[in-house]
């Protein structure tokens, strides 16, 4: 076998292995989604039958915030696994977000400040998907 006819089959059989992998990581991350819906939104029924309505709709927005921080952890990881199979080192990529992330924590600290305090008023239950809230005499929804 002749050096061209080495690599090519090197080649094709690597791609087919990690086009393989990528197409597992994929449908992982996907059953990943779903089964995290599907218990997001089962915890939330099993939580708010038991109360009252305020509590419900407490319980439905704690949830799709819940559901939410799934879904970015699982596409994260998913992201950065499918990378690594097609070969690119994500060594770099990670110390890249790391920069940026702080740079962009740097230059939006009240935007950081205003969603964690949005969080906690969440979870203290001060407001909830649904509410009326009057502002300078303007109600918002």
């Amino acid at each position: 076998m002749d050096f061209q006819g080495y690599l090519k089959e090197i080649f094709s059989t690597s791609l087919l292995k990690s086009g393989f992998h990528v197409v597992v990581i994929l449908a992982l991350a996907w059953i990943a989604l779903k089964a995290a819906k599907k218990l997001s939104l089962g915890l939330v029924r099993f939580v708010a039958r038991q109360k009252d309505e305020e509590f419900q709709k407490r319980t439905r927005t704690l949830g799709e915030i819940v559901r939410y921080v799934i879904v970015l952890v699982v596409f994260a990881v998913a992201t950065m696994t499918v990378l690594k199979e097609l070969g690119i080192d994500i060594g770099p990529v990670l110390a890249a977000a790391g920069i940026v992330g702080l740079a962009v924590g740097f230059g939006a600290q009240s935007l950081v400040k205003d969603i964690i305090s949005g969080f906690f008023i969440l979870l203290e239950d001060q407001i909830r998907v649904g509410d009326v809230v009057n502002i300078a005499e303007r109600e918002v929804l």
